[in-house]
Protein backbone atom coordinates (compact mmCIF):
# COMPACT_ATOMS: atom_id res chain seq x y z
CA UNK A 1 0.00 0.00 0.00
CA UNK A 2 1.34 3.50 -0.83
CA UNK A 3 2.26 5.77 2.08
CA UNK A 4 -0.12 8.46 0.79
CA UNK A 5 -3.58 7.68 -0.58
CA UNK A 6 -6.09 9.85 -2.40
CA UNK A 7 -9.54 8.34 -2.03
CA UNK A 8 -12.81 9.31 -3.67
CA UNK A 9 -16.34 8.92 -2.31
CA UNK A 10 -16.54 5.43 -0.78
CA UNK A 11 -19.61 3.31 -1.49
CA UNK A 12 -18.74 0.29 0.64
CA UNK A 13 -16.79 -0.46 3.81
CA UNK A 14 -12.99 -0.46 3.50
CA UNK A 15 -10.81 -2.65 5.72
CA UNK A 16 -7.27 -1.40 6.23
CA UNK A 17 -4.54 -3.52 7.82
CA UNK A 18 -1.70 -1.65 9.48
CA UNK A 19 1.54 -2.71 11.20
CA UNK A 20 1.64 -2.98 14.97
CA UNK A 21 2.88 0.60 15.31
CA UNK A 22 1.80 3.31 12.92
CA UNK A 23 0.72 6.94 12.69
CA UNK A 24 -2.07 8.11 10.44
CA UNK A 25 -3.41 11.49 9.34
CA UNK A 26 -6.70 11.57 7.45
CA UNK A 27 -8.09 14.62 5.67
CA UNK A 28 -11.82 14.65 4.89
CA UNK A 29 -12.74 17.32 2.36
CA UNK A 30 -16.00 19.21 2.29
CA UNK A 31 -18.24 18.22 -0.66
CA UNK A 32 -16.63 19.69 -3.76
CA UNK A 33 -13.32 20.38 -2.01
CA UNK A 34 -11.36 17.62 -3.71
CA UNK A 35 -12.91 18.62 -7.05
CA UNK A 36 -11.51 22.13 -6.56
CA UNK A 37 -8.12 20.83 -5.41
CA UNK A 38 -7.84 18.71 -8.57
CA UNK A 39 -8.53 21.73 -10.74
CA UNK A 40 -12.05 20.71 -11.70
CA UNK A 41 -11.25 17.16 -12.81
CA UNK A 42 -14.39 14.93 -12.63
CA UNK A 43 -14.26 12.65 -9.60
CA UNK A 44 -16.12 9.65 -11.06
CA UNK A 45 -12.81 7.82 -11.64
CA UNK A 46 -12.07 8.01 -7.91
CA UNK A 47 -15.48 6.80 -6.71
CA UNK A 48 -15.00 3.86 -4.30
CA UNK A 49 -11.33 3.80 -5.30
CA UNK A 50 -7.97 5.08 -4.09
CA UNK A 51 -4.69 5.94 -5.80
CA UNK A 52 -1.21 6.96 -4.73
CA UNK A 53 -1.39 10.71 -4.04
CA UNK A 54 2.11 11.16 -5.45
CA UNK A 55 0.77 10.08 -8.86
CA UNK A 56 -1.51 13.13 -8.75
CA UNK A 57 0.44 15.81 -6.89
CA UNK A 58 4.00 14.70 -7.58
CA UNK A 59 7.07 15.08 -5.37
CA UNK A 60 5.50 17.65 -3.06
CA UNK A 61 3.47 14.87 -1.44
CA UNK A 62 6.65 12.93 -0.71
CA UNK A 63 8.14 16.06 0.85
CA UNK A 64 5.00 16.50 2.96
CA UNK A 65 5.23 12.88 4.08
CA UNK A 66 8.85 13.39 5.11
CA UNK A 67 7.86 16.39 7.22
CA UNK A 68 5.18 14.31 8.93
CA UNK A 69 7.60 11.47 9.62
CA UNK A 70 9.95 13.96 11.30
CA UNK A 71 7.16 15.35 13.48
CA UNK A 72 6.67 13.85 16.94
CA UNK A 73 3.20 15.04 17.98
CA UNK A 74 -0.17 14.72 16.28
CA UNK A 75 -0.96 18.40 16.85
CA UNK A 76 2.19 19.32 14.96
CA UNK A 77 1.34 16.85 12.19
CA UNK A 78 -2.07 18.44 11.74
CA UNK A 79 -0.47 21.88 11.58
CA UNK A 80 1.88 20.66 8.84
CA UNK A 81 -0.98 19.23 6.77
CA UNK A 82 -3.11 22.32 7.37
CA UNK A 83 -0.30 24.58 6.22
CA UNK A 84 0.20 22.51 3.08
CA UNK A 85 -3.49 22.61 2.15
CA UNK A 86 -3.86 26.34 2.86
CA UNK A 87 -0.92 27.00 0.57
CA UNK A 88 -2.27 24.57 -2.04
CA UNK A 89 -5.75 26.08 -2.12
CA UNK A 90 -4.28 29.58 -2.00
CA UNK A 91 -2.66 29.02 -5.39
CA UNK A 92 -5.98 28.02 -6.98
CA UNK A 93 -8.55 30.24 -8.60
CA UNK A 94 -11.50 28.95 -6.63
CA UNK A 95 -14.91 29.42 -8.16
CA UNK A 96 -17.82 28.70 -5.83
CA UNK A 97 -21.11 28.02 -7.60
CA UNK A 98 -24.59 27.56 -6.07
CA UNK A 99 -24.32 23.79 -6.54
CA UNK A 100 -21.33 23.73 -4.16
CA UNK A 101 -23.55 25.03 -1.35
CA UNK A 102 -26.08 22.28 -2.09
CA UNK A 103 -23.45 19.57 -1.61
CA UNK A 104 -22.40 20.97 1.76
CA UNK A 105 -26.04 21.39 2.81
CA UNK A 106 -26.82 17.76 2.00
CA UNK A 107 -23.85 16.59 4.05
CA UNK A 108 -24.66 18.73 7.10
CA UNK A 109 -28.44 19.00 7.29
CA UNK A 110 -31.45 16.72 7.24
CA UNK A 111 -32.70 17.11 3.68
CA UNK A 112 -36.45 17.14 3.22
CA UNK A 113 -36.22 18.49 -0.31
CA UNK A 114 -36.69 16.92 -3.71
CA UNK A 115 -33.90 16.67 -6.25
CA UNK A 116 -35.88 19.05 -8.47
CA UNK A 117 -35.84 21.64 -5.67
CA UNK A 118 -32.08 21.20 -5.21
CA UNK A 119 -31.56 21.66 -8.95
CA UNK A 120 -33.46 24.95 -8.79
CA UNK A 121 -31.36 26.06 -5.82
CA UNK A 122 -28.30 25.33 -7.96
CA UNK A 123 -29.70 27.54 -10.75
CA UNK A 124 -29.44 24.58 -13.14
CA UNK A 125 -31.71 22.34 -15.15
CA UNK A 126 -32.20 18.90 -13.60
CA UNK A 127 -29.91 17.24 -16.16
CA UNK A 128 -27.18 19.87 -15.65
CA UNK A 129 -27.53 19.50 -11.87
CA UNK A 130 -27.05 15.72 -12.02
CA UNK A 131 -24.01 16.02 -14.31
CA UNK A 132 -22.28 18.78 -12.35
CA UNK A 133 -23.01 17.10 -9.03
CA UNK A 134 -21.52 13.81 -10.23
CA UNK A 135 -18.43 15.67 -11.48
CA UNK A 136 -17.94 17.36 -8.10
CA UNK A 137 -18.77 14.48 -5.74
CA UNK A 138 -18.30 11.35 -7.83
CA UNK A 139 -21.82 9.97 -7.39
CA UNK A 140 -25.34 10.99 -8.37
CA UNK A 141 -27.22 13.39 -6.05
CA UNK A 142 -29.75 10.65 -5.25
CA UNK A 143 -27.05 8.24 -4.08
CA UNK A 144 -25.25 10.98 -2.17
CA UNK A 145 -28.48 11.79 -0.31
CA UNK A 146 -28.64 8.14 0.79
CA UNK A 147 -24.99 8.18 1.91
CA UNK A 148 -25.52 11.44 3.82
CA UNK A 149 -28.62 10.02 5.52
CA UNK A 150 -26.72 6.86 6.50
CA UNK A 151 -23.90 9.00 7.97
CA UNK A 152 -26.41 11.13 9.82
CA UNK A 153 -28.12 8.09 11.35
CA UNK A 154 -24.85 6.71 12.66
CA UNK A 155 -23.76 10.12 13.97
CA UNK A 156 -27.01 10.38 15.96
CA UNK A 157 -26.32 6.99 17.55
CA UNK A 158 -22.76 8.01 18.41
CA UNK A 159 -24.04 11.21 20.01
CA UNK A 160 -26.80 9.43 21.96
CA UNK A 161 -25.93 5.71 22.40
CA UNK A 162 -29.11 5.01 24.39
CA UNK A 163 -31.37 6.36 21.66
CA UNK A 164 -33.61 3.76 20.03
CA UNK A 165 -32.67 2.77 16.47
CA UNK A 166 -36.27 3.11 15.26
CA UNK A 167 -36.41 6.65 16.62
CA UNK A 168 -33.17 7.44 14.77
CA UNK A 169 -34.49 5.89 11.56
CA UNK A 170 -37.64 8.02 11.63
CA UNK A 171 -35.69 11.17 12.57
CA UNK A 172 -33.50 10.69 9.49
CA UNK A 173 -36.42 10.22 7.12
CA UNK A 174 -36.42 6.44 6.79
CA UNK A 175 -39.82 4.77 6.45
CA UNK A 176 -38.98 2.26 9.18
CA UNK A 177 -36.08 0.42 10.83
CA UNK A 178 -35.71 -2.15 8.04
CA UNK A 179 -35.46 0.65 5.49
CA UNK A 180 -32.46 1.99 7.42
CA UNK A 181 -30.95 -1.49 7.78
CA UNK A 182 -30.89 -1.78 3.98
CA UNK A 183 -28.61 1.27 3.72
CA UNK A 184 -26.37 0.09 6.57
CA UNK A 185 -25.90 -3.28 4.88
CA UNK A 186 -25.08 -1.63 1.56
CA UNK A 187 -22.66 1.01 2.83
CA UNK A 188 -21.18 -0.69 5.93
CA UNK A 189 -21.79 -4.36 5.19
CA UNK A 190 -23.52 -5.01 8.53
CA UNK A 191 -26.63 -4.11 10.52
CA UNK A 192 -26.65 -0.95 12.70
CA UNK A 193 -25.98 -2.78 16.02
CA UNK A 194 -23.09 -4.75 14.51
CA UNK A 195 -21.52 -1.57 13.13
CA UNK A 196 -21.64 0.03 16.59
CA UNK A 197 -20.02 -3.08 18.06
CA UNK A 198 -17.26 -3.13 15.42
CA UNK A 199 -16.61 0.60 15.75
CA UNK A 200 -16.20 0.26 19.52
CA UNK A 201 -13.19 -2.00 18.85
CA UNK A 202 -11.60 0.43 16.37
CA UNK A 203 -8.15 1.78 17.38
CA UNK A 204 -9.32 5.41 17.40
CA UNK A 205 -11.98 4.53 19.97
CA UNK A 206 -9.74 2.32 22.08
CA UNK A 207 -7.09 5.07 22.13
CA UNK A 208 -9.76 7.75 22.67
CA UNK A 209 -8.74 9.65 19.55
CA UNK A 210 -12.37 10.55 18.87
Amino acid sequence: MPHTLLQGQPLTVWHHHYPRTFRLVKVIFQPGGLFQLLGGAPLAELTDAAIDAECVFGREVGELLQQLMNTARYAQMLAVVDGYLVQKFGRLRLRCEPIDRVGRWLAAASPAASLEYLARQSCLSFRQFERKFRDRIGVSPKLYMRIARFNRAYALKEHAPARDWLDIALACGYADYQHMVKDFKQFAGVTPPLLVEADARAPEHLLRLR
